[in-house]
């Protein structure tokens, strides 16, 4: 894969909305790379893959813990959790203390890829962050879990107003 460095569309754009671009467009590369090397080849979608590390990761988690947890929406979750049922690579079952939440569980052929996802995600990362130093990426783990861990305590601001309607400015169907 040939990359281009001297285009940088975050250029003029703040310090806080660059890193954002860098963040987003970094998770955009990853998520890429792994529907060419991974989803087409195994059979895995990357959300799947990551509700299934969760439960690898935590055995009994719910799929509210796991939206929470991986920042997804819990309806793709819930998706992601049919997908891996179905191939049969995750279980579903009530949990005894509470029966309206439910806990998943990997199977024995959901544990097994996930040995194998597991070493190729490693190999993946090891090479994706192998331009940094030890210390950088510990620096960028501890100051992305700072951030993530504020964003889901902390109250957004308010979305600001807008003198224009956009959503029936843009709906296709209205008469402007």
């Amino acid at each position: 894969m040939s990359h281009t460095t001297d285009f940088d569309l975050s250029e003029g754009l703040t310090t806080e909305r660059r890193a954002a671009h860098r963040i987003h467009a970094f998770s955009n590369m990853i998520s890429g790379l792994f529907y060419g090397r991974t989803e087409q080849r195994l059979g895995i979608s990357l959300a799947e893959w990551r509700v299934l590390r969760a439960i690898l990761l935590r055995p009994g988690v719910s799929q509210a813990e796991i939206a929470v947890s991986e920042g997804l929406n819990v309806m793709n979750v819930s998706r992601a959790v049919a997908g891996l049922r179905d191939k049969r690579l995750a279980t579903v079952e009530s949990d005894p203390k509470d029966r309206r939440r439910t806990m998943l569980h990997a199977t024995d052929l959901g544990e097994e890829l996930g040995v194998h996802m597991s070493a190729q995600e490693t190999a993946m990362y090891e090479h994706v962050f192998e331009v940094l130093s030890t210390d950088e990426v510990e620096i960028i783990d501890e100051l992305l879990s700072r951030v993530n861990s504020s964003f889901k305590t902390r109250e957004l601001p308010s979305p600001l107003t807008s003198e224009r309607d956009w959503s029936r400015e843009l709906d296709p169907g209205s008469s402007r």
